[in-house]
């Protein structure tokens, strides 16, 4: 399938599109760009071009994104420095998952959806916590990753509708829906698939983040091209608008990768296994507290939403 140039006006608001917003090569996995990303100046919602489809991106999903940062858990960690590394992603992983949008107050546990499940973690999480989980991702070595954990995970999309209409409580979307080419059609999608007053918790990169403007291309969460929209606090304000949901909370938070990952890329260009990326994990974490002190001034790496769905009698209307 043909890559696309992408769209002349933004997808969220009809506003203009700024070329050139920021221009950065694969890497992860590839080197291969430069891609660069048009930017609406009236909501701050990216799109990477061009837009990349089928066979044409898969191939940015290839070696490094499973094998090396994202984990899949096929590999037991072998040596001290890598332990160290699996016990680092271990403690960010649960740092995050304890604050929003993951920590869902007033909601019992019910039935929960994760929209790109990744190896399942986030669900191995909610299992813990008394969810009824399932999963969707369209990665066979994630779905593997996540069934070994003995979770119940759909290889495909939402557009599939392996399960039944409006029976999901919570819906989560983290980190995934910046990789899917029609960000607004999927959520409909999850929307329809919604419990009355059933929640959509959506966390992504803060594409209007002072670190983006600070690394420029080298800015971790850019990941061009696999990162193919690129969202703002306002973006998903705009989003909740569009969808006819009630927005419990919009906001920022930090992550301790981002710096880490950003600095390597300063350091070594590309993804790069060896002492750099040691170095870079170091770095890191010492830098990670003034970080996240401007960040909680400036907004931070990553930014997040909390949307609930109308009541069944208000969908009738």
């Amino acid at each position: 399938m043909a890559a696309r140039q992408g769209p002349l006006v933004c997808p969220l608001c009809k506003g203009e599109l700024r070329a050139d917003a920021a221009r950065a090569i694969d890497r992860l996995v590839t080197g291969d760009g430069p891609f660069t990303v048009s930017e609406c100046r009236s909501c701050s919602y990216g799109v990477t071009v061009p837009q990349l489809r089928g066979a044409e991106l898969d191939r940015y999903y290839a070696g490094e994104y499973f094998g090396g940062f994202y984990d899949d858990g096929s590999k037991p960690a072998s040596g001290v420095l890598e332990r160290a590394r699996e016990i680092f992603r271990g403690r960010a992983a649960r740092r995050r998952f304890g604050h929003a949008p993951y920590a869902v107050s007033g909601l019992e546990p019910g039935r929960v959806l994760d929209v790109g499940c990744g190896s399942g973690e986030l669900l191995a999480h909610y299992a813990a916590r008394g969810w009824d989980t399932f999963g969707i991702d369209p990665a066979p070595r994630a779905v593997a990753a996540a069934r070994r954990r003995g979770l119940l995970v759909h290889e495909g999309t939402l557009a599939d509708r392996p399960w039944r209409t409006a029976e999901f409580d919570l819906i989560v979307f983290s980190h995934s829906l910046e990789h899917i080419p029609e960000p607004l059609a999927a959520l409909r999608e999850a929307v329809g698939a919604l419990a009355p007053h059933g929640r959509l918790a959506l966390a992504l990169p803060n594409w209007r983040c002072w670190q983006r403007h600070l690394f420029g291309g080298r800015w971790f969460h850019l990941d061009l091209p696999r990162h193919l929209q690129h969202f703002s606090p306002r973006a998903l304000q705009v989003a909740a608008d569009l969808l006819g949901l009630e927005v419990v909370e919009i906001g920022t938070n930090s992550t301790v990768i981002s710096g880490a990952y950003s600095i390597h890329y300063l350091l070594a260009g590309r993804w790069t296994p060896g002492w750099k990326l040691w170095l870079a994990y170091g770095l890191g974490a010492v830098t990670f507290p003034p970080m996240a002190l401007i960040n909680r001034l400036a907004g931070a790496d990553c930014c997040y939403a909390l949307l609930q769905a109308p009541s069944a009698d208000s969908r009738r209307l």
